[in-house]
């Protein structure tokens, strides 16, 4: 009986430490994809200062709406009053309002 209580403890103690360990590399993965959303950002921005290519305004769009998600969702992890239902719907809503740019990008025509 008192084996059985103490592999519960650490059963229980283990499973603690995963999924800490877990959220902290979810975390990281997060911040590194915003991070890397703004430095696309970034160059997106200078590579239309040099070429003018209207296709570039999608991405900067695209990227500049992806980085927001993402510090979004981090900060919905990190902060509990962000983490409610209409966090949820906004975050989606980016991940939808992203595809809808990205597919227009794709099918419109360039313009002369």
């Amino acid at each position: 009986m008192i084996i059985l209580g103490l592999m519960s403890v650490f059963i229980d103690s283990y499973s603690v430490l995963v999924m800490q360990l877990f959220e902290r590399v979810d975390n990281i993965i997060s911040v590194s994809i915003a991070i890397f959303s703004v430095l696309l950002l970034v160059l997106s921005v200078s590579g239309y200062r040099k070429t003018r290519i209207r296709l570039t305004i999608y991405a900067i769009i695209i990227f500049a709406l992806f980085a927001t998600q993402q510090f979004l969702d981090y900060a919905d992890d990190i902060f509990a009053i962000l983490d409610s239902p209409i966090t949820d719907v906004v975050i989606h809503s980016l991940t939808l309002i992203i595809l809808v740019i990205f597919f227009l990008a794709i099918v419109k025509r360039p313009t002369k």
